[in-house]
């Protein structure tokens, strides 16, 4: 194989995961419309009252907005991963062996060696295995934005992928009540939840071309918990681009 082919499909998947980072960037500031409204509510002050008694001005999602984002979360991860898992199976092609090869990992840099996937490329493909543990040692305690690519595509840490994603502000709003006027106004909600901005005996005017914008983070519990979304998956992004980087370094000589 040409090095140009080597590195094509692994290239690809890396873009393909930049354009997913892209979208959650454009959908998050300012949150997709797609996703919320804001909107007068008949309620009852006081559950016991018999019927409705004010309106209320309320943040209100459409749609399940964790998983939405979730989803795009989950696709950044996976090409990351992929790419890899491309580079491997065509560097064994480039040395004329056609067979099925994943990425190695593991949690320690002691037990790298000894992880399921690193002795068959060291059979196969010694310098290979050497190049990996020496000089990209994809493990926790060693490169930890290298490693979090696989540890978030187990199936057992589906739940990193559902961020926390809270109302931060919402512009170019203008509610008036009577003598009550809101302008641009802070929240701070969970963009899962209803939320009142304001509430009065009848229903208010909401007028502008309003937009909120949110902050997502990873959850508690997960590898990068409480950490903003965005800017951790382009450094993830940004180190499997390096890594890719390196691994062509190693593999051109080996290339037609």
């Amino acid at each position: 194989m040409k090095l140009h082919d080597v590195m094509r499909n692994p290239r690809l998947k890396v873009r393909r995961a930049n354009i997913h980072i892209e979208t959650l960037a454009s959908e998050t500031f300012p949150l997709s419309r797609d996703l919320y409204e804001i909107t007068n509510v008949i309620r009852r002050s006081n559950v016991l009252l018999a019927k409705p008694d004010c309106v209320d001005v309320v943040y209100r999602p459409t749609a399940p907005i964790k998983e939405h984002f979730g989803a795009i979360i989950g696709d950044v991860v996976n090409n990351l991963r992929e790419s890899l898992d491309y580079w491997i199976r065509n560097a064994f092609r480039s040395i004329g062996r056609n067979e099925k090869a994943y990425f190695p990992f593991s949690e320690k840099r002691e037990d790298l060696e000894t992880s399921p996937r690193y002795p068959k490329i060291r059979k196969a493909f010694p310098e290979f295995a050497e190049f990996i543990a020496k000089n990209i040692e994809p493990c926790r305690d060693t490169n930890l934005d290298l490693w979090a690519v696989t540890s978030l595509c187990n199936d057992n840490k589906h739940q990193d992928f559902l961020p926390a994603v809270m109302v931060a502000d919402i512009e170019n709003i203008n509610i008036r009540n009577g003598f009550h006027v809101v302008s641009d106004c802070s929240i701070g909600c969970d963009a899962e939840c209803t939320s009142i901005i304001l509430r009065q005996r009848r229903p208010s005017i909401i007028t502008g071309d309003y937009s909120a914008s949110v902050d997502i983070k990873f959850p508690k519990g997960a590898i990068y918990e409480n950490k903003p979304v965005i800017p951790t998956l382009r450094n993830m992004s940004n180190v499997v681009s390096q890594t890719l980087s390196e691994l062509e370094n190693f593999i051109a000589p080996y290339c037609k």
